[in-house]
Order: C-alpha cells, then sequence, then structure tokens
C-alpha cells in the first residue's frame, strides 16, 4: 500500500458517510487538535509519534500499537509532544446508526459499552500478537477502500464489521482470561491454548502432555477438524502473524523472532511456499510506508 492510500488531515468533525469512515494520517507539522466531541464512535490505532490524548480530563500518552475508543459526545483532544517524529495513526468514525444495527444483528458487537461506556476506559494498550491482528484488519478495511472492484461495498462492511468485532473480542478477553474448562471440546481447548501460546515453542509432543492424551489421538483430531497436521496449522498461523507485523514496518527478523520462529531459514522457506513471494518482496507490496 503507497501513497495514496493517506489522508491530508483537516479539523473536520463531522461524518459525510452514513456508516463508518476510516483514515491513514501521517503528520510533521500538526500542533494539537482541540478539545472537541461529536455523535459518533471514534476508534484510533496509534502507530507512531510524541502525543499525548486527553478523553474525558484523563491523560493518556500513547505508544505504537495503543487503542483509543472514544465514545458519542466525550468530550476529547490531542497534543503533539514534539514534531521530530511523525504522527502515523489510523482513524476509523462509526456512526450510532451503524453501530446500532450491528449490535440488533448480535449483541457482541456492543460488548466495548460496558467497558469504554460504563467504565470510561477509552485507553487500551495491547501486545504484539494482538494489535498486529487489529492492524492487519484495518489496513484490508483500508485498501477495500480505495480500491474499486466487484461487490465493493458490501465488502467494506464485511472488513469494518470483522474490525468492530476483533475489537470487542480482545475487550472481552481482557475482562475474561482464557481457561481451559470443564466441558468443552477438546478441539475448541487445543486451538485456544495454541492461539494463546503461539509465540512460544509448541509442538504436538508438548500438547499431548500438557492435555493428557496421546499425540497421535492429536494429529488425528487436527486432520480431521482442519485438514492439516499440527506442524502446519502452527506455521500458519505464525506466518499471519508476521505478515501483520511487517505491514507496520516492523523488521523482518523480529517479526518472525516475536511470531515464534526459532530458525530464519526455516521461516524464510515457509513464507515464500505460502504466499508465493519472499517477506520483503511482500513487505514492498503490502505495507503502509510511513512518510520521508
Amino acid at each position: 500500500m503507497k501513497e495514496k492510500l493517506r489522508t491530508e488531515f483537516n479539523q473536520r468533525q463531522n461524518m459525510i458517510q452514513p456508516d463508518f469512515e476510516l483514515y491513514y494520517y501521517t503528520d510533521t507539522n500538526l500542533q494539537s487538535v482541540n478539545t472537541h466531541k461529536h455523535d459518533y464512535y471514534e476508534i484510533l490505532f496509534f502507530l507512531e509519534g510524541d502525543v499525548s490524548t486527553i478523553v474525558n480530563g484523563e491523560s493518556y500518552s500513547l505508544e505504537p500499537g495503543d487503542l483509543l475508543i472514544v465514545p458519542p459526545n466525550v468530550f476529547h483532544q490531542t497534543k503533539i509532544n514534539t514534531t521530530k517524529v511523525p504522527y502515523r495513526r489510523f482513524t476509523l468514525w462509526i456512526s450510532t446508526a451503524f453501530y446500532q444495527k450491528m449490535v440488533h444483528l448480535d449483541p457482541s458487537f456492543g460488548y466495548w459499552e460496558k467497558p469504554v461506556v460504563e467504565e470510561k476506559k477509552y485507553h487500551y494498550h495491547l501486545d504484539n500478537i494482538t494489535s498486529y491482528n487489529i492492524q492487519s484488519k484495518i489496513v484490508r478495511l483500508l485498501e477495500s477502500m480505495h480500491y474499486d472492484e466487484f461487490g465493493k461495498h458490501a465488502y467494506e462492511r464485511l472488513c469494518c464489521s470483522d474490525v468492530m468485532l476483533s475489537i470487542n473480542q480482545l475487550l472481552y478477553e481482557q475482562d475474561h482470561p482464557y481457561e481451559l474448562k470443564e466441558g468443552q471440546s477438546l478441539a475448541e481447548s487445543l486451538f485456544n491454548y495454541i492461539k494463546m501460546h503461539i509465540d512460544e515453542d509448541i509442538s504436538l509432543e508438548s500438547l499431548a502432555k500438557t492435555f493428557y492424551i496421546s499425540k497421535y489421538y492429536i494429529s488425528h483430531l487436527f486432520k480431521s477438524h482442519v485438514g492439516m497436521s499440527v506442524h502446519q496449522y502452527i506455521i500458519k498461523k505464525r506466518l499471519n502473524l508476521v505478515c501483520s507485523a511487517i505491514l507496520s514496518d516492523m523488521e523482518i527478523t523480529k517479526a518472525c523472532e516475536q511470531a515464534g520462529f526459532k530458525n530464519y531459514s526455516n521461516f524464510y522457506r515457509a513464507f515464500v511456499k505460502e504466499y508465493g513471494v519472499s517477506p520483503k518482496e511482500y513487505k514492498e507490496k503490502h505495507r503502509i510506508e510511513p512518510a520521508p
């Protein structure tokens, strides 16, 4: 993704689209944004810069990968501490009408009412894996809004819904830390365990020891549920994490390590086999480039 996906910042604080609007901003001369409120939800995904945001009188220093959720009619303001580093972020506006429509379809879309509206928790510092996951979905939405293709509007809404649901899921998971539950299916337990420990050393043998079950039975379960081995499943999950990480300009070697790959050569071969290009070629083709 290249230069044309950036948006020139303006002081407009009203929506012109009925459902949602998404912007990718990179500013090097913005001094501050005045205190304001609006009648829609604003989600800010912070990428880079030295800024502080005040929401409802509470000041937050933002770090790369942080998420800020501002509900309607809540005063907020952004202060630029220094312009030496570009202020890069995604800003997603969601109309109350679209939000209510999604909640009507499934209450899961409205889980953030509890922590954000009722408990007034607006700022969230995400772990690397969660941050990469959310950012990759935002990037997918941004791309869908800038390219004309068959089913464009339907796909945009699917992408926006995916972003909304993912944010609600992460807030739910923060309130309800995952635990192995009695009565939960073995397959569900295995998939959830791998999700939570994907950056750690996971093998068929370690899963067998953790769940006190034969590794041959686990192999059979994976083949029947996802059509691949445990190893192949874990590799695919880790490759997805790497793709999300390098879109945010993380160094490829660092992304590889944080996703759980212990050997770069093995990672490289797996990446080329999965995507048909090298990690560097993938990064150059898909990333959002920071301002020069």
